[in-house]
């Protein structure tokens, strides 16, 4: 299980200098936890002790026998990656002591594997060799199918010894004094009085005791790149006793001694996002997670086999291809350290892996002038196969706004007056339908203030300062006003100007608005003008851009002159379908081009009979163009017009003749049942469709009527559905007309009618058997009794109540021939009645149901009563 001791060296008091030389290394912070179950067990380092395995008590010796049977880590860690989806050759699965060969086998950054046993207890290094070879294997295999979810390569570069055309772990035999087992730090002690300090070791020590399960010790300290202290600063210790020896097979869960040479890599940080304040993490399953009081409820969020890998979701210490941006990309990664063979600046080679789950990377050039782009881009990181099918940009500061808001790269330009920094957020999709968002700051420079140019223009025109314009009388057109920012020649956004007017019986100028400029460095104030007018424009002094102007433009008004010309996309429609009708009008006054803005433009269809319909009304933009979605209900000439006014001439512009085709009706139907007893129900199903030469559509809330036309007859409606979005329908009838049953659309405007035989229907006659009995066989004159009795009926076999059906109740005197109606009652909704009669002779009494739509006749046995 997970049950470990873990010592977190926070000093290099536990490796001490004098005996490693490392006097430089660099000093830890201490940060072991005070306030809870942590104790102070060696100088500088701090010991978090817990549960062994559930069934497994650590101070009970283990028979040489029965660990010779434990296999290690290896079988479940490729299984549980091939179960992850990340399958490995059949052989890889088998049980092999085998490990990497790298090198000369002991130079470099290296695992040193040991048996360690103290003076006078009984060696047994020889018998189990061959298993702390297999179980260091199994670790190995536990770190290179974890760094495989990634895409990447990562072997325990383990100190090794050749073996038959392959290596096996070199397992020291190492004999220390007694009493060295009590405590961690004792064996620590012992073992590097004996003269194993290198930093360049990670010693994964089998200790043959009883004490604990397993120990080892870690640096806290998450600085990302290859001088963390856990990287070699120091040597590292990792301590498992006899009881924990060998797991990982599934018996007992993961592998301890994965889990003791992982935290002697770093892992885990407090800062993960996942970590404890005691070195584990609490995202299940995970080999490095449990719950070891370290301040945080286990949440279970990988599947159960991921017990026998590392890092759940690789997001908190060990991943080969961390997701860009990520904490994991920017913090110690194990998967980085140089004691594994494809990690850190080791030699041996190894994959930088791959990503598994989308990510990106965000850049923005930072800092930027208020008002002015700057740069933004967002890099994918996508897994195999997977492509970008989206970007979507997006800024906290609502005046921002993006030149590009839906490409991997853009410019971001916010307002000229922005100050406080903000933020800018990417949002990738990835053809899976997968997103992430990356954020990064935009922060703003501040100095001296920017000189700006400011200039005006009107009606489309640009005149030098101070020239004219020329405008249509009493007519709107757009005054603008372009400002730029002078050292980049680049427009500035956000900027409000000021704009006053003056005409010559003016004292002084008016207002004439304060447009503030939009992305294109373009401020825009509708004006008219009937008379010579003269526009003055200014910008004020602020904190970025200092004052500018002010410009002067002459508006010169003048009845303009108009043409037109228009084009329809098509020449062919389906009835009710758009189709655009686009153009531009043109104007000129004085020999000067005016831009007509904002201009409406009657839109109308012109039938072969000269009938005139209306299409719409069409409104020029600022460059004189337009366009208008017309939906044309006839063959026609289309043209658009302006009529004559004091501001413009008329102008008239046909755009061309359009055919307008009628879309054939699809219609379809289904029954479920075909033969039903009268007046039983049955679903009618089917669609309604609408064909434009192939294309078809559904037509949605339309009514299909559900009709039964009997042999030689007149079709009966017999039901209706409406149609849903997607054109189906569905209608439940009551079925009591046999013959041809069919489903109708009656059409509508521009759709017509359209029908569709489903197939024939029976509404079967019932048999009936009616049955009655009397409250007594004689009364009293001017007695009462009660008949009752009930109604069945039968078809195709099935028999159910016959509810609410009128019966006959009749009666014939003694000696008579003549039958008398005496009253008749419905049946209940579980086939009963009921009667109340008052004999006035002795005679028999009878109920009948007779002449019952859908319903064959039948009476009752007659009952006699007399009368005395």
């Amino acid at each position: 299980m997970r049950r470990v001791l873990l010592a977190l060296a926070l000093g290099f008091a536990l490796v001490v200098p004098a005996v490693t030389g490392m006097s430089g290394a660099p000093t830890q912070e201490e940060r072991c936890p005070t306030s809870d179950t942590l104790d102070w067990t060696l100088p500088g380092a701090c010991q978090h002790v817990d549960e062994a395995p559930p069934g497994v008590d650590p101070t009970q010796p283990v028979s040489t026998a029965e660990l010779r049977q434990r296999d290690g880590g290896g079988a479940e860690a490729y299984a549980a990656a091939e179960e992850l989806g990340v399958p490995a050759p059949a052989q890889a699965a088998a049980a092999s002591p085998a490990v990497t060969c790298e090198g000369d086998g002991s130079s470099g950054y290296r695992t040193q594997a040991m048996y360690v046993v103290e003076a006078g207890r009984t060696n047994r290094f020889a018998a189990l060799q061959a298993s702390f070879q297999l179980w260091a294997a199994g670790v190995d295999d536990v770190m290179n199918r974890s760094a495989a979810l990634t895409g990447g390569v990562r072997h325990v570069r383990f100190v090794t010894d050749a073996a038959g055309g392959t290596c096996v772990a070199r397992v020291l035999n190492v004999t220390v004094p007694a009493g060295s087992m009590t405590s961690f730090g004792a064996t620590v002690s012992a073992v590097q009085a004996l003269g194993y300090t290198d930093p360049a070791r990670k010693y994964l020590m089998w200790t043959d005791a009883t004490v604990l399960c397993g120990v080892a010790s870690m640096y806290p300290n998450d600085a990302d790149g290859q001088g963390n202290p856990n990287n070699g600063s120091y040597a590292q210790y990792a301590r498992i006793d006899a009881g924990c020896w060998g797991f990982g097979d599934g018996a007992a869960q993961h592998s301890v001694e994965a889990h003791e040479l992982l935290h002697t890599l770093g892992g885990v940080m407090s800062t993960a996002p996942h970590g404890t304040r005691a070195g584990h993490c609490w995202d299940e399953s995970d080999t490095m997670c449990y719950a070891d009081g370290g301040g945080f409820a286990m949440q279970q969020v990988c599947p159960a086999e991921r017990e026998y890998l590392l890092d759940c979701n690789n997001d908190d210490y060990y991943s080969t291809y961390p997701d860009p941006g990520s904490w994991l990309d920017g913090h110690w990664n194990a998967a980085d350290s140089r004691f594994l063979i494809g990690g850190g600046n080791g030699s041996g080679g190894g994959t930088p892996g791959a990503p598994t789950v989308l990510g990106a990377s965000i850049a923005v050039n930072n800092p930027a002038v208020p008002g002015l782009g700057t740069q933004a881009s967002v890099t994918p990181s996508l897994p195999t196969g997977r492509t970008v099918t989206g970007v979507q940009w997006r800024s906290a500061k609502a005046d921002c706004t993006f030149t590009a808001p839906t490409a991997l790269q853009t410019e971001v330009a916010c307002n000229a007056t922005t100050s406080t920094a903000t933020t800018v957020t990417a949002t990738i999709t990835d053809s899976t339908g997968a997103t992430k968002s990356v954020t990064s700051p935009l922060t703003f420079a501040t100095g001296t203030a920017r000189p700006v140019t400011i200039a005006l223009g009107a009606a489309g025109q640009s005149p030098a300062d101070g020239g004219t314009a020329a405008v249509c009388t009493g007519a709107a057109f757009p005054l603008t006003a372009t400002v730029v920012d002078t050292a980049s020649g680049r427009p500035v956004k956000g900027l409000a100007t000021s704009l006053t007017k003056q005409t010559a019986t003016m004292t002084a100028p008016a207002s004439a608005g304060a447009p503030v400029t939009a992305t294109t460095g373009i401020a825009t104030q509708p004006q008219t003008a009937t008379v010579s007018t003269t526009y003055r424009g200014r910008t004020t002094a602020g904190t970025v851009y200092a004052a500018a102007g002010p410009a002067t433009l002459v508006a010169s008004p003048a009845r303009c002159t108009t043409s037109a010309t228009a084009e329809l996309a098509e020449d062919s429609v389906w009835y009710g379908d758009p189709v655009t009708l686009s153009g531009t009008l043109t104007a000129t006054a004085g020999g000067a081009t005016v831009v007509p803005s904002g201009v409406s433009l009657a839109a109308r269809l012109t039938t072969p009979a000269g009938k005139v319909l209306s299409l719409g009304t069409a409104k020029t933009t600022t460059d004189g163009t337009f366009s208008l979605a017309v939906k044309p209900t006839a063959t026609g000439t289309v043209s658009v017009s302006l009529p004559a006014g004091t501001s413009y001439t008329g102008a008239t512009a046909d755009a061309g003749t359009i055919t307008v085709e009628v879309p054939a009706t699809l219609v379809t139907g289904a029954v479920d049942k075909t033969d039903v007893g009268y007046g039983q129900s049955v679903v009618v199903t089917g669609t309604l469709r609408r064909d434009a030469g192939g294309t078809e559509t559904p037509l949605a809330s339309k009514s299909v009527s559900v009709l039964v036309t009997p042999p030689g007859g007149t079709a009966v409606r017999v039901g209706s559905g409406t149609t849903k979005a997607d054109g189906t329908f569905t209608a439940t009838v009551a079925l009591k007309v046999s013959g041809a049953l069919s489903v109708s659309f009656a059409g509508t405007t521009g759709q017509p009618a359209a029908s569709a035989s489903v197939g024939t229907v029976t509404a079967g006659t019932w048999a009936t058997a009616v049955t009655a009995s009397a409250s007594a066989s004689s009364v009293a004159a001017g007695g009462s009794v009660t008949i009752s009795g009930s109604v069945a009926r039968t078809y195709a076999g099935a028999t159910s109540p016959a509810s609410g059906v009128r019966v006959k109740v009749t009666f014939k005197a003694t000696g008579s021939s003549t039958t008398t109606l005496v009253s008749s009652v419905t049946t209940t909704a579980t086939g009963t009645f009921t009667a109340r009669v008052f004999p006035k002779a002795s005679g028999t009494w009878t109920v009948t149901l007779s002449d019952v739509p859908g319903y064959a006749n039948d009476s009752s046995d007659p009952l006699t009563v007399s009368v005395s």
